[in-house]
């Protein structure tokens, strides 16, 4: 993955690990290609004849893929599931059945892990010994997910999203509610997972939700509630209790008659700082809107 985000704070997944799909006798294939070449040299047959007979003997061998897996902030451990990286070698094993290690083949597995939505950009897939591959890239950046239709549909920075999805609730990360678009689908009726998610919302919601992570009450922020910024241009920030906080317009715009964005990241720290509301950024209210000259809370529903 490139340079990691100091946005991003999530710490999940097992030990980064090399992930051998089969293992590889190097030294018995290098014998066996010697000796093939050799015999069929000496027999009279042409260099073609040679390299494809050598194709052949090292398609039969298994292919050991070695993918360096991604981190975020330098940590040590990787935030893809094993059941994740497993799939993902799969996907390059199936992709090299009955071929040689050729430039097309290492090519073919590039196109496919660019396509795949989990790198950022074309990796770069290299032959790392006679039977073994190494899968080095910028890998994508989780940042939130879309609930939608009772699923979460994991996204990066740039608003893309990943191939999976989960339950409600189930995917780890914190969401953007009230998205205007439906789940994007490609030619064949499956998750688009090339371009961003359709809509200005989905873009303003990621746009608040990356400094809010920055911030020192980050643990409170469950996500971005989008639904009123088409009708009302406003953004409200979900808190781990599942309250909201009003934002109002996009980070970092000046919007009349609002308070400017360092005015309202002031509230915001000034109330996880009293400890008369235990510290929320809420103030332990249902609902409270920092967005205009005045705090408004509204705590009816509170129990």
């Amino acid at each position: 993955m490139a340079k990691k985000k100091s946005r991003s704070k999530a710490r999940r997944g097992a030990q980064r690990e090399r992930f051998a799909w089969a293992r590889s006798a190097g030294f018995r294939v290098s014998v066996m290609l010697a000796g093939a070449a050799v015999g069929l040299g000496a027999a009279g047959w042409g260099a073609a004849t040679v390299h494809a007979r050598a194709g052949e003997i090292l398609s039969a061998e298994p292919i050991t893929v070695d993918v360096v897996w991604p981190t975020l902030d330098g940590a040590e451990q990787t935030w893809l599931g094993e059941g994740i990286r497993e799939q993902i070698v799969a996907r390059v094993d199936a992709q090299l059945v009955g071929r040689s290690l050729d430039a097309a083949a290492l090519a073919a597995v590039g196109e496919m892990l660019a396509a795949s939505g989990w790198f950022d950009a074309a990796p770069e897939v290299s032959r790392s010994g006679d039977s073994a591959i190494r899968v080095d890239g910028r890998w994508r950046e989780p940042a939130c997910a879309v609930r939608a239709g009772g699923r979460d549909y994991p996204l990066d920075w740039k608003g893309r999203p990943f191939p999976i999805e989960y339950a409600e609730g189930e995917s780890g990360l914190r969401v953007l509610v009230g998205v205007g678009a439906g789940v994007p689908l490609d030619a064949v009726g499956t998750l688009n997972v090339l371009d961003v998610w359709p809509g200005e919302d989905v873009e303003a919601g990621l746009g608040l939700l990356g400094p809010l992570l920055g911030e020192p009450f980050a643990g409170q922020v469950a996500g971005v509630d989008v639904s009123r910024y088409f009708s009302h241009g406003q953004l409200s920030i979900v808190t781990d209790r599942d309250t909201r906080v009003v934002w109002g317009g996009r980070f970092g715009a000046f919007v009349p008659g609002e308070a400017t964005t360092a005015q309202k990241l002031a509230r915001l720290r000034a109330a996880a700082a009293n400890p008369m509301y235990e510290r929320r950024i809420d103030s332990g209210a249902e609902r409270l809107d920092i967005s205009g000259e005045h705090l408004i809370l509204d705590r009816t529903e509170t129990p």
